[in-house]
């Protein structure tokens, strides 16, 4: 991979870590999230209300898209509705140029600000939206296009983002369904992880207290870079996986899960991207995971689980073999303590939390737990601070 697409990537990586620091028990989310921002193919979120899915693809808008500039097109980093049987159309795609249309200019739409001129879009309970905004939609998710008055334009749009509360089974819907190559289970936090939505959960309610309600991040890359892993997929050498995609996909379709032959297509492109979220142009067999998230409905993510088990590596970001000791540790935590008071920008502050989290993640899983609960209520309290003072 040559260094302009390195460069991009570890870009990405650092969008990757904030997140990831920032929201608990979200990782494969935003994995996902991350890979269907390069393959700009969109992403399904299914669960209950509540459990972090519009301020999560939010700031994963201003992340990845620079500020809205006042260009000619007048493109949006980032837009989000609402969506309920009444919705009309002019509250997504904009309201009608009554005075265009006075002056005989005829029908079009002011897009500007709008979903047509979005990079990202969230759509919040998506299976509402009725036949006027689902059959515009389809063309915008499929093909990028937009028809304005006749006219067809085409939209900017990397990534779109939809939620629901609950599956639809209804036959209309499965056109619009079929788009989402994708479904992810948001769920709310277990027990295990109520510790760590306690503490960043209050720290970002006093971060929107202190802001208005709002929290806003900068940029750490764009949709131009975000186009250009985008454009990297036809350098990707898919030979390794040609076997095992195929024989998937049959065994997959054998248990009874459609997959249509568009999505069949799309989820060669997720594996593709998969592997440029991993700085390589080959994709391996670990690419594959992306087949995890392709069930209609939720009682299928066990038996894609079980095909997929044997193909993939049981590696986790962390996971010792041996126990360091407590000296060591020890010494690791001082070192935070001290790189803390020295933060620079929100990349060296996602670098910091992510090691943070990895050296938690240890300290959960020592063999001491008694010995290092000093370390780990220590390490919680450094992270708390630092999360304060930002």
């Amino acid at each position: 991979m040559r260094q302009e697409l390195k460069n991009v990537v570890s870009d990405l990586d650092d969008v990757v870590n904030l997140l990831q620091s920032s929201f608990v028990a979200k990782d494969e989310i935003i994995e996902m999230l991350a890979i269907s921002a390069i393959a700009q193919e969109h992403l399904l979120l299914a669960g209950p209300p509540g459990t972090g899915k519009s301020e999560l693809i939010k700031r994963f808008a201003q992340l990845c898209t620079a500020p809205e500039a006042a260009d000619e097109d007048h493109n949006t980093p980032y837009f989000e509705y609402l969506l309920t049987r009444f919705t009309e159309p002019n509250e997504i795609f904009g309201p009608v140029d009554i005075k265009a249309f006075r002056d005989g200019s005829g029908y079009h739409r002011i897009c500007a600000g709008m979903l047509p001129r979005a990079e990202v879009v969230f759509l919040d309970e998506i299976f509402k939206a009725n036949s006027a905004i689902l059959n515009a939609l389809l063309t915008v998710l499929n093909e990028r296009t937009f028809y304005n008055g006749g006219r067809l334009e085409p939209v900017p749009l990397l990534l779109l983002v939809g939620a629901t509360n609950e599956m639809s089974e209804d036959p209309d819907l499965a056109a619009l369904y079929d788009r989402f190559p994708l479904r992810l289970w948001s769920e709310n936090v277990s027990d295990s992880h109520f510790d760590r939505l306690f503490l960043r959960g209050w720290q970002q309610e006093c971060l929107k207290i202190r802001e208005g309600h709002q929290i806003n991040l900068s940029n750490i890359t764009d949709s131009k870079a975000l186009r250009l892993l985008h454009q990297s997929l036809n350098e990707v050498d898919f030979k390794a996986v040609n076997q095992p995609y195929r024989e998937l996909i049959r065994r997959i379709r054998a248990e009874g899960i459609v997959i249509s032959d568009r999505r069949l297509v799309k989820l060669l492109k997720l594996v593709g991207a998969s592997a440029i979220r991993r700085g390589s142009l080959k994709a391996e067999i670990e690419d594959l995971r992306v087949l995890r998230h392709i069930w209609n409905e939720r009682a299928q993510a066990p038996i894609l689980d079980e095909l997929l088990q044997p193909h993939l590596s049981q590696e986790r970001a962390f996971s010792p073999t041996v126990a360091r000791e407590l000296e060591t540790l020890a010494g690791e935590l001082t070192q935070f303590e001290n790189r803390a008071a020295n933060l620079e920008g929100d990349i060296d502050l996602a670098d910091f939390l992510h090691q943070c989290e990895r050296l938690r993640r240890e300290l959960k899983e020592h063999t001491q737990p008694e010995a290092v609960f000093p370390y780990l209520n220590k390490l919680e309290l450094l992270i708390s601070r630092t999360l304060e003072n930002l």
